[in-house]
């Protein structure tokens, strides 16, 4: 049985994408990453939250630090950070 060159060149020439399976695989696996993020993020929020109120997610309040005063009359604040430093010798 004789074939002929392009019957025989034509194996070659077959596209087969070996990797044609894995795109909906890999955006199923996107959307999972997601939700699980999400659920991790919001179950986090709801597990250490304090009585406060305050979310380990939030930005927390800005404390008065010692260096700040606030003139009651102007309502100007004024910073003393420089008077606090120690000098360096």
């Amino acid at each position: 049985m004789k074939r002929s060159a392009a019957a025989d060149a034509e194996q070659f020439y077959e596209e087969k994408d070996p990797e044609a399976g894995l795109v909906p695989l890999s955006v199923i696996c996107f959307v999972l990453s997601a939700i699980l993020m999400v659920v991790q993020m919001f179950g986090a929020d709801a597990v250490k939250s304090d009585p406060t109120g305050e979310s380990p997610i939030m930005v927390p309040t800005a404390n008065k630090q010692d260096w700040e005063s606030k003139n009651i009359v102007t309502g100007v604040w004024t910073n003393k950070f420089k008077d606090t430093l120690l000098p360096i010798p």
